[in-house]
């Protein structure tokens, strides 16, 4: 159904006792940046570079901070309600979801804060059709609402196009924005969150048709189609925490520990399948693993005064990293655990087959026995009071929390928390229970932390004493409170089962040839000029009811990610 075209007038409100509600729950800590200019980002060095356009001032905080892959990550935050009152948005709620989001990441130096509040309660681009497509005139009033865009259609068109291009989005796609192109639901929100790409965006509405959607980036960062985190507004009337963390992992590259339809009671991994999947033929991969892939991931990154050959190098290895992790959320033979990447490879190459640990399985069967079960084989057990994964039939496998293939990988901490990337919800109080990662899990959230597209993210811990700590973690051990974890997760930051944001690589292919898209749920194909296009379907995250939740206790987290400056927070109730 096409919905009538609401009037351009905006009217924008600030709401001063809205806003010290919030940071009354928030403790103070030092501004992460003075009025003034802000500090540059990795994306602003690397052009600038190749423009020869730094000074000197520029060029030395660019050395200090974009020659190597920062330690510690300190990112903004902003909420955006769609068809949401202002009433409904109680600030408890996003202080309890910033709080478990940080308690989460924390171990791996990953920390938030809240930058900007907008609420918009009357939406034009919210629709419980996705596709459902207006023109950006249409849309005006959202991204005035968002952007601060002036009245005026073609003032406001202007100043959107300073935004993008103060952000690098390229002259190409800026001659492509007019008041006639036509921008679905996601289309129009990821407009407005590219023109604000140094925050992260979480747009929270109520046609959303899953609990959750987000994605890794596109290889490409001078494109006008941000990114973004979408979160369905029913949450807003829960105290569900598993969310928020599950769609950040997925925003920075990794994905699901489970594939879904699988008629039998164990699910072939498809090796041929997957490994055809690398987009360049292994050479990406093989240049960071060496030929026998025994070499670790680490962190690649591309130093913001590199070659432009070195860029293109981490854009191919974006096609082909999700390689990496898959290896131990696999098994062979009767429930053997792969020791290696090398090793998946080498049985795949002989023919054994390669079964997934973590799979959805259909419910109905082609034959006429009853199913003994089927859903989720990765579970938690309340009876039992563990989790446990199932496999085959008549009878039924079931294997607990330590086992081998499962242990650190599926579950942590003796079975009480699973995988941040899992359906699994053991119980839990302050903290989500879904907060497990392995180590290659945690290469992939660092890699695709130094993305372009990602780097387009301002760190304010860089040049800041913000993520300065008397006791931080040391990145070679395991957090205090959990065992050494066991690398791999079946993650992809760009192909195979992840959820990205239809993204597909660049070069390389013969106009009509066709490959799944990074993020497993949309589709890419070759263009005339060789480069591909994919289809922009965000890939969902329906989960099982969640577990019960509290509101964590504010502590030594909160105070190392929550601003409590009311200059920089701004909270904003817009009227279209």
């Amino acid at each position: 159904m096409t919905r009538p075209r609401r009037s351009a007038s905006v009217s924008t409100i600030h709401r001063t006792c809205l806003i010290l509600a919030v940071l009354l729950l928030m403790p103070a800590i030092p501004i992460a940046q003075a009025e003034g200019d802000p500090s540059l980002t990795w994306v602003d060095c690397w052009m600038g570079d190749k423009a020869g356009t730094l000074s000197a001032s520029q060029q030395t905080d660019c050395d200090a901070h974009y020659s190597h892959a920062p330690t510690h990550r300190l990112y903004d935050l902003r909420w955006v309600f769609l068809d949401v009152d202002e009433d409904d948005v109680d600030p408890d709620w996003m202080n309890t979801q910033l709080n478990n989001l940080n308690a989460v990441f924390a171990p791996w130096n990953f920390q938030f804060q809240t930058k900007e509040i907008v609420i918009i309660p009357d939406a034009v681009a919210e629709s419980d059709d996705y596709y459902e497509e207006w023109t950006l005139r249409d849309i005006l009033p959202d991204l005035r609402a968002q952007l601060n865009l002036s009245d005026d259609e073609q003032t406001a068109l202007s100043e959107l196009k300073a935004e993008l291009a103060a952000r690098h989005v390229s002259q190409e796609e800026l001659d492509n924005i007019t008041l006639d192109e036509e921008y679905n639901t996601g289309a129009a929100f990821r407009l407005a969150s590219r023109a604000r790409s140094e925050s992260i965006t979480i747009v929270i509405r109520p046609s959303l048709d899953a609990s959750g959607k987000s994605g890794g980036p596109s290889p490409e960062f001078q494109l006008s189609r941000g990114s973004g985190i979408e979160l369905k507004s029913t949450l807003l009337n829960g105290d569900s925490l598993t969310t928020l963390p599950h769609e950040m992992g997925h925003f920075f590259g990794i994905s699901h520990t489970h594939a879904p339809d699988y008629d039998g009671a164990e699910a072939d991994f498809g090796y041929s399948q997957r490994w055809g999947r690398l987009a360049h033929d292994g050479e990406a991969i093989e240049r960071v693993l060496g030929e026998d892939y025994s070499q670790p991931f680490g962190e690649p990154y591309v130093p913001y005064d590199a070659s432009e050959q070195k860029l293109i190098e981490h854009q191919e290895l974006m096609g082909e990293a999700f390689i990496w992790p898959i290896w131990e959320f696999l098994y062979s033979g009767d429930h053997l655990k792969l020791n290696s990447l090398a090793e998946l490879i080498q049985e795949g190459e002989a023919g054994e087959t390669i079964y997934r640990i973590n799979f959805e399985r259909n419910y109905e069967s082609s034959s006429d026995d009853p199913l003994e079960w089927w859903g989720m084989n990765c579970v938690w057990n309340s009876s039992a009071a563990e989790g446990q994964c199932r496999y085959s039939e008549a009878p039924m496998i079931r294997l607990n929390h330590d086992h081998p293939t499962l242990k650190d990988v599926i579950f942590f901490e003796n079975g009480t928390v699973s995988n941040l990337m899992s359906y699994i919800t053991p119980p839990y109080e302050d903290v989500s229970s879904r907060r497990g990662i392995t180590d290659t899990q945690l290469d992939m959230i660092r890699f695709t932390a130094n993305a372009p597209m990602r780097l387009l993210l301002r760190n304010n811990c860089l040049g800041t004493d913000l993520c300065d700590s008397t006791d931080p973690p040391d990145e070679t051990d395991p957090p205090d409170d959990e065992p050494d974890p066991d690398p791999g997760n079946d993650t992809g930051n760009q192909t195979d089962d992840g959820d990205g944001n239809a993204t597909g690589n660049q070069t390389g292919c013969q106009e009509g040839d066709t490959r799944p898209a990074s993020d497993g749920c949309n589709t890419c194909s070759c263009d005339a000029e060789g480069n591909w296009a994919c289809t922009e379907m965000a890939c969902v995250d329906e989960e099982p009811s969640p577990g019960s939740g509290g509101l964590p206790a504010l502590g030594l987290l909160a105070t190392l990610s929550m601003f409590g400056a009311a200059s920089l927070l701004k909270r904003r109730r817009v009227e279209v």
